[in-house]
């Protein structure tokens, strides 16, 4: 089968997407406690509500067994075809923590 990504960058992709789903799940849960967000997943929101524990506890172990999914199916064209919008979803979600902790610790 031919391999559109490498095996070594698609293991640093998904290194990647597990530090971002870490930084998001912890933006998350500081930028909402602290009343400057909103969760935006009603899914999400939902588990927040319940125990912002029970959110992080979800949040981590969905996104790391997709992670580990995705690995144990890397040789497949359409992973190594997925992984590259996944990342740059996870990528535009950070750039959004990152411009509220602009807001929130420059301009203030």
């Amino acid at each position: 089968m031919k391999q559109i990504i490498s095996e070594k960058i698609l293991k640093i992709l998904l290194i990647i997407l597990f530090l971002l789903n870490i930084v998001d799940t912890g933006a998350t849960l500081y930028w909402i406690t602290e009343g400057f967000a909103y969760e935006r997943n009603p899914l999400m929101q939902h588990w927040l509500d319940l125990s912002p524990t029970l959110f992080v506890y979800i949040k981590l172990f969905f996104v790391n067994f997709a992670i580990l999914y995705l690995w144990s199916v890397r040789k497949r064209v359409l992973t190594q075809i997925l992984i590259i919008p996944i990342i740059m979803l996870y990528s535009y979600v950070f750039i959004l923590h990152c411009n509220i902790a602009y807001h929130v610790f420059i301009t203030n």
